[in-house]
């Protein structure tokens, strides 16, 4: 069984969101809080259930996540953190 970690990312599997990467920052049950740093910040999460999104495990972020949640900065880092996993994609995507 899965185990969802408060700091691992996560991509949309269905929606008008799908493709987008998140970053994991609350649990409730089945559903899973989503932030992306911008327009859904770790105070206003978009919400999906479990069966919708595909967990990418990050143990560093995953480790980082009390420190990066309690910082002023949060959501910045949060956009950061999406943005460098996406340009990691688009490279292996070249070769």
């Amino acid at each position: 069984m899965l185990e969802y970690k408060l700091g691992y990312f996560a991509t949309s599997l269905c929606g008008h969101d799908k493709g987008k990467v998140y970053m994991i920052v609350k649990q409730e049950g089945e559903m899973i809080g989503l932030s992306d740093g911008g327009r859904r910040t770790i105070d206003n999460p978009k919400w999906k259930k479990k069966k919708h999104i595909q967990m990418i495990r990050s143990e560093r972020m995953a480790e980082a996540f009390p420190s990066l949640i309690s910082s002023e900065d949060a959501n910045q880092r949060i956009c950061d953190e999406i943005a460098g996993m996406e340009g990691r994609k688009v490279r292996k995507q070249e070769d």
